[in-house]
């Protein structure tokens, strides 16, 4: 079946699920404040991040940590498929204490029992049985996949750019200007935007845009008018919010709290 649609998992609102079946899902480099968790059911992709590209291919899997900046581009929309599995971040960082530390994402390309486990967990999560057991199988497999997942992508030292990051994170419903940052943090807005860039191929102001498009994503879980949401997540009007969503996640703010199966 065509199209992409998500689902909040019954008795387990931390987690939610999307599937995207022949749709291009993003036009754009986007974030998640979430934990990914994705396989590829059909077809293949080339998923872009930090600045280099991978060749994804159904039977593998992705694991893409929270804040980290990436695009997918499938590279055939007739034949494409997967599945990804969005966990909150603070859930993970429960049983991953190090979640931000070590790693910023795991590339695995699966074995068939592996690739059962998967596809078994996201259908305990869309069924009826209770929180406890869906929790139970959430951990199982979230501890199978961080002890055997090769890690493809190290996060660089640079203490200034990440503070500068966090910086950002903890005002991006402010008016940020370059001018403040370079006070702030005493740094050369030159080498801001080219150590940001390296880091995380993205510019601040860019970075900005990605948090403020999920947080409207975040709000659209609970509600419906898209006119406020826009202004909460700091758009000027509806219409740019729903521009910048869609080219992010594929589908409007509206059908994305319609596809929600609460």
């Amino acid at each position: 079946m065509k199209g992409i649609h998500y689902y909040r998992a019954k008795a387990c609102n931390m987690v939610e699920i999307k599937t995207c079946a022949n749709d291009v899902h993003a036009y754009k480099d986007h974030i998640h404040q979430e934990l990914s968790i994705g396989y590829i059911e059909k077809g293949a992709t080339v998923l872009h991040v930090n600045g280099k590209n991978y060749d994804i291919r159904a039977g593998d899997a992705v694991i893409i940590y929270p804040y980290v900046s990436h695009k997918c581009q499938p590279l055939n929309i007739n034949e494409w498929q997967f599945t990804m599995i969005y966990v909150e971040n603070e859930f993970c960082k429960e049983i991953f204490d190090d979640l931000d530390r070590k790693h910023s994402i795991g590339i695995k390309k699966l074995g068939k029992h592996e690739f059962d486990q998967i596809k078994h967990f996201a259908d305990v999560l869309k069924s009826d049985v209770s929180r406890f057991d869906k929790e139970i199988e959430l951990i199982n497999t979230l501890l199978q996949l961080f002890t055997t997942c090769d890690v493809a992508i190290k996060l660089k030292s640079n203490g200034k750019i990440n503070i500068i990051k966090n910086y950002i994170e903890e005002h991006f419903l402010q008016s940020l200007n370059l001018k403040d940052i370079e006070d702030r943090f005493s740094i050369n807005k030159f080498a801001l935007i080219k150590g940001f860039k390296d880091k995380f191929n993205t510019t601040p102001n860019a970075y900005q845009l990605q948090l403020k498009i999920d947080y409207g994503k975040y709000l659209l879980k609970s509600s419906s008018n898209i006119v406020d949401i826009a202004l909460r997540s700091g758009f000027y009007d509806q219409a740019h919010f729903t521009k910048e969503f869609k080219k992010a996640y594929g589908i409007t703010p509206l059908q994305y709290h319609k596809s929600l199966k609460l």
